[in-house]
């Protein structure tokens, strides 16, 4: 049985270089207070915290890269690089800041601060056999697909259909050839599953939690202030159960 890298082989790529136009404000939400504290902070904090990756590259706004302070105490290198016009541009840039001796990475977004303790383990496991994983929930409520004008369709069957959440696991060769033919034939993906995809790579499907959103509105934001508020993290472990809630 392959055992999980050690953690020097292990790189988590954070892209956060984005403009935040689905929640617009003087400042982009990556950078905005919860519970106190830059969204980053507990993103950074989360992920460290793990002790499977022994090395973060953070992509950020170029005119952020000098000024945004990384947490003391992370007990992880954390490299700040300026990201490019899209995510993807931005994960390649932050995959080729990584250090040499790294054959796993993780792309975890910046924007999910609620990283749940155990998953990045999960999506290291999940990835061993055949290269790379996601993170991710099955759809349980019924899907519509919208025509001209706001109206149904069809309805799509639910079966089968997840949501795709980070980490977002995969071995480095793979995600880096994936990367270099997606800019040789001008494909754009939304994540880094779908590039891996598009090159044959089977990605494993690993549970997510509910918890681990990504925070895009105003009411995510809120939302998240409130489960900190209630959450205890002492001795709080990633569980199946809670991804199924």
């Amino acid at each position: 049985m392959t055992s999980i890298p050690l953690p020097e082989k292990v790189g988590a790529v954070v892209p956060a270089a984005g403009l935040s136009e689905r929640m617009p404000g003087p400042v982009a939400k990556q950078f905005r207070l919860l519970a106190g504290i830059p969204i980053l902070h507990h993103t950074l904090r989360r992920l460290a915290a793990e002790r499977r990756v022994g090395s973060i590259v953070l992509v950020l706004p170029r005119s952020r890269v000098d000024s945004f302070g990384v947490p003391e105490g992370l007990g992880v290198s954390v490299r700040v690089v300026a990201g490019g016009g899209c995510r993807q541009d931005s994960v390649a840039k932050g995959v080729a800041a990584l250090p040499g001796e790294v054959d796993w990475v993780t792309v975890h977004d910046g924007a999910r601060p609620l990283l749940p303790p155990g998953l990045i383990e999960a999506c290291l496991s999940g990835a061993l056999d055949c290269g790379a994983s996601i993170a991710a929930l099955p759809i349980l409520d019924t899907v519509k697909r919208a025509g001209s004008g706001g109206f149904v369709v069809e309805t799509l069957p639910r079966g089968g259909l997840w949501c795709a959440q980070t980490p977002q696991v995969a071995r480095k060769d793979l995600l880096e050839r994936a990367i270099r033919l997606a800019d040789e034939n001008h494909f754009q993906a939304t994540d880094e599953a779908s590039l891996l995809e598009a090159t044959g790579v089977r990605v494993k499907l690993i549970l997510g939690t509910r918890s681990n959103l990504k925070i895009t509105t105003p009411g995510d934001l809120a939302w998240a202030e409130s489960y900190l508020a209630h959450q205890d993290m002492d001795g709080a472990t990633f569980s199946v159960s809670e991804g199924t809630n």
